[in-house]
């Protein structure tokens, strides 16, 4: 099975990526890896994330800051 991948106006370098260890981008929350399984994430996850200054969770693709 082969992932097209669409032009991203996102910087983030996941999206040039054919196997990007997260599921999701930081940055825009677009989808990098389909493959990856995604399980729930937990709000200590979601906190560690922003922390990491995160604006999107890699895993879910959840928007954890808000008005950037």
């Amino acid at each position: 099975m082969s992932i097209v991948r669409h032009p991203n106006p996102c910087d983030n370098m996941n999206h040039r990526r054919h196997d990007a260890p997260v599921g999701h981008c930081p940055k825009c929350g677009g989808i990098v890896n389909a493959r990856l399984a995604v399980e729930p994430c937990t709000e200590s996850k979601h906190a560690v994330s922003r922390r990491q200054q995160s604006i999107f969770c890699v895993d879910c693709g959840e928007q954890l800051v808000m008005g950037r």
